[in-house]
């Protein structure tokens, strides 16, 4: 056996022929069907987790583009309430208060800016993640099909080393079962060195 489990079932007749591919015993295949369903939804949570984050990265980069017309519109309004200044037309504070303004809108375009890096690590994260839960996911239906031991040649099968209900270990030194294969068949025949001359 490749995995842990009880034996279900012996499906062969003792020192009946077998066929390569041929189900021999069943290990029960609850804990591993389990593990399937819990390695299913571990995935759908990934994926879920994955659009959250591509979504926050969307939102991100539309911040930035709404920040960069705040910024270009700041930095508008700047210049006009600085040539309004020269001119008299408005106080120097409202010109600092262009000025300041612009000055804030830079500052929160970097801020944007440094959470859309952010956001794309997160969805390298998640991406990465995706491929950790499929790859658990492939484990796990590996293993669910190691529940049912099958025949790897046709021969005759001999008698079962182990009953219904008995705990086999996965990579047991001891056999279930020993298929002799008859087809082809060789044999050894020791012959006198003088004999083979002849």
């Amino acid at each position: 056996p490749q995995v842990s489990g009880i034996i279900q079932k012996r499906l062969f007749t003792e020192g009946a022929d077998v066929k390569a591919g041929q189900t021999l015993y069943q290990i029960d295949p609850a804990p591993f069907q389990a593990a399937l369903d819990n390695a299913a939804a571990n995935l759908a949570a990934v994926r879920k987790n994955a659009d959250r984050a591509r979504a926050a990265l969307d939102a991100s980069l539309a911040n930035v583009t709404r920040q960069q017309a705040t910024l270009t519109l700041a930095r508008t309004n700047s210049g006009r309430f600085g040539e309004a200044f020269k001119e008299g037309a408005v106080s120097a504070n409202q010109r600092d208060q262009a000025a300041t303004e612009t000055e804030v809108a830079e500052a929160t375009l970097l801020a944007v800016r440094a959470q859309v890096e952010s956001d794309r690590k997160a969805v390298a994260a998640a991406e990465a993640a995706i491929q950790q839960a499929e790859a658990a996911l492939t484990t796990v239906r590996i293993n669910l099909g190691y529940t049912a031991i099958i025949a790897p040649i046709a021969g005759r099968i001999g008698r079962s080393s182990v009953t219904e209900g008995a705990l086999v270990t996965a990579h047991q030194p001891i056999a279930l079962s020993i298929i002799q294969q008859l087809d082809p068949m060789y044999v050894d025949v020791p012959q006198s060195t003088a004999e083979l001359l002849r």
